[in-house]
């Protein structure tokens, strides 16, 4: 857990150095939701609302992940010697989450302040909105390790991730229009808990595939 632990540092320490990336990401979340804005007058529809916010939430969550494994290229070498690949996967798949919750906060925030707040349960909006970070951090993160390694990245990014993510969009979309619609946590227990399942199901796969894609 140690070198985990340390992956995870470096991570946060070369995003914080570079910055532009960051920089980038914010300036695009913050002009995409301002745009909508502009586009819909602030006024628009409970449904509307909910595609809105997963729509631009998954495009900023492929331009964040998608890069994970890029700027490792020239330390892959290094990282042989210093840790498993089990553990390397394993502060990734942690450090894309925490970036991407973070993000979809932010995202929440703002979004909230100019197209109005039509949430009423918070505890379970934020529940699931954690479940869609999880399974689509842990679907780019999965894609990244296998197309890092291949000559047409973004082709492979679009070709491998969207069946992925599919079934997390899905269940999350739906999850979070039925909770605006002032369900409870009783009546989408089975889809809380199905989304999660596919979580996990991503989660296993990953560190299933990466020591092949890693040492190959």
């Amino acid at each position: 857990m140690r070198r985990v632990m340390a992956l995870i540092k470096k991570d946060f320490f070369v995003d914080w150095r570079q910055q532009n990336p960051i920089s980038g990401i914010l300036l695009y979340l913050a002009s995409t939701i301002f745009a909508t804005y502009m586009a819909f007058k602030g006024f628009v529809s409970m449904e509307v609302w909910n595609a809105l916010f997963w729509i631009i939430l998954l495009f900023t969550a492929i331009n964040a992940i998608s890069k994970s494994f890029i700027q490792e290229e020239r330390r892959t070498h290094y990282y042989f010697f210093l840790c498993r690949p089990a553990e390397i996967i394993q502060a990734k798949l942690i450090y894309s989450f925490l970036y991407l919750t973070g993000i979809a906060f932010i995202s929440l925030i703002i979004y909230v302040v100019l197209m109005g707040n039509p949430i009423i349960n918070y505890p379970l909006f934020i529940l699931n909105l954690f479940l869609g970070c999880l399974g689509l951090s842990s679907a780019f993160t999965m894609v990244s390790s296998i197309a890092f390694r291949s000559t047409n990245r973004s082709i492979m990014m679009a070709v491998l991730g969207f069946p992925v993510i599919i079934p997390v969009l899905i269940l999350a979309i739906s999850n979070s229009f039925k909770i605006l619609d002032s369900y409870v946590f009783t009546q989408i227990q089975g889809n809380i808990i199905t989304l999660f399942s596919v979580d996990v199901i991503i989660i296993a796969l990953t560190f299933v595939l990466f020591p092949f894609t890693w040492k190959s």
